[in-house]
């Protein structure tokens, strides 16, 4: 699974409207507007301190975060039809709590990132109030394709419903990644990623078909190491283990080692993160490194991951088990029981 490397950037958008324009559209001061219109304004300024406080003022921050949520629940207790509060305080959120794994680029991780690694419980907050803003702002460009910051809302909450990996959140990352890919043209650069991120999430779900003939586009236009692993793996998976062995041959062992690389970098990530061992282990096994890939596979198994090819991964293990059984069996002769 791939994140896009993007700035870790707090964005207010939009700009709030007029109260006087409001008061010559209504007859009247609105006062719910103008309620509305000050606590969002409240809620940015405590959004821009906190993002402005020094790396260690930690406690400073996140009181800081916490009058921001207050401001912009109570813009949204206002004007309860308006997406605008659900979208910052799920935008402030993921900057603040979440957004913390872009391991190796040059970027400012998310002050409050929980040291104890992925916060779920953050995670459920954020998607909420992202599903809050999308359900009354269905419209809203922010919902749109551009892979920017600010409008980038599906694909991340794709990702964290990823991340959280019951069956249901994985079904609602794929409804996003789908949505993404019937709003914009898929055979555009910047969506490989999408496509391959769906193509696992398809393979996550059992829904092999769909997974392998999305790997099939995706390799017509790309060339990414991770792309060709996951379809061999969705092969495998899908009873192709000869092919899926031939696939990773193919990109010779010095991409095995700049997969790892980017794994251990965490450009690619795996959920739950045992999911990682089945790559290496067919990995292992397609260059014939047969004790490391007894000691994947079973490392595979243990972690418990995906119950459902639980299953194939004993299949491997079992094959190489038997075969490294047989080689270190000494070879009986006619002439031995002679001399016996």
């Amino acid at each position: 699974m791939t994140r896009l490397p993007l700035l870790l950037v707090f964005v207010a958008a939009g700009a709030h409207a007029n109260v006087w324009e409001s008061a010559l559209a209504h007859g009247k001061p609105d006062p719910a507007q103008e309620k509305y219109e000050a606590e969002l304004r409240k809620g940015d300024e405590f959004a821009l301190l906190a993002n402005t406080q020094a790396t260690g003022a930690r406690r400073e921050v996140q009181n800081q975060v916490a009058a921001a949520v207050a401001a912009y629940k109570a813009a949204a207790a206002a004007k309860p039809k308006e997406g605008e509060p659900w979208f910052r305080l799920g935008t402030l959120i993921n900057s603040f709590y979440l957004d913390c794994d872009r391991h190796g680029l040059p970027i400012k991780m998310g002050p409050l990132c929980n040291n104890a690694g992925f916060d779920p419980k953050r995670a459920e907050e954020v998607i909420e109030y992202w599903n809050q803003f999308e359900a009354r702002a269905p419209d809203d460009p922010r919902l749109g394709v551009e892979m920017r910051a600010s409008t980038q809302i599906l694909f991340d909450r794709a990702i964290l419903h990823t991340k959280l990996a019951t069956r249901a959140h994985l079904e609602a990352a794929a409804r996003d990644y789908e949505k993404i890919l019937a709003r914009h043209d898929r055979s555009q650069d910047s969506f490989e990623q999408v496509l391959g991120n769906l193509a696992e999430t398809y393979m996550m779900l059992g829904r092999m078909d769909e997974s392998l003939d999305l790997y099939r586009e995706l390799l017509r236009s790309a060339a990414d190491t991770s792309t060709y692993y996951g379809y061999a793996v969705a092969l495998d998976r899908d009873e192709h283990p000869a092919q899926a062995i031939e696939i990773i041959r193919s990109q010779g062992r010095s991409q095995r080692e700049a997969f790892h690389n980017n794994v251990d970098q965490g450009l690619t990530f795996f959920v739950p993160e045992g999911e990682k061992y089945y790559y290496y282990a067919l990995s292992d096994e397609a260059f014939g490194d047969d004790e490391l890939a007894i000691e994947n596979w079973r490392a595979f198994i243990a972690s418990g991951a995906h119950p459902e090819f639980q299953k194939r991964a004993k299949a491997h293990l079992d094959s190489l088990l038997t075969h490294k059984k047989r080689k270190s069996s000494p070879i009986q002769t006619p002439w031995q029981e002679i001399f016996r």
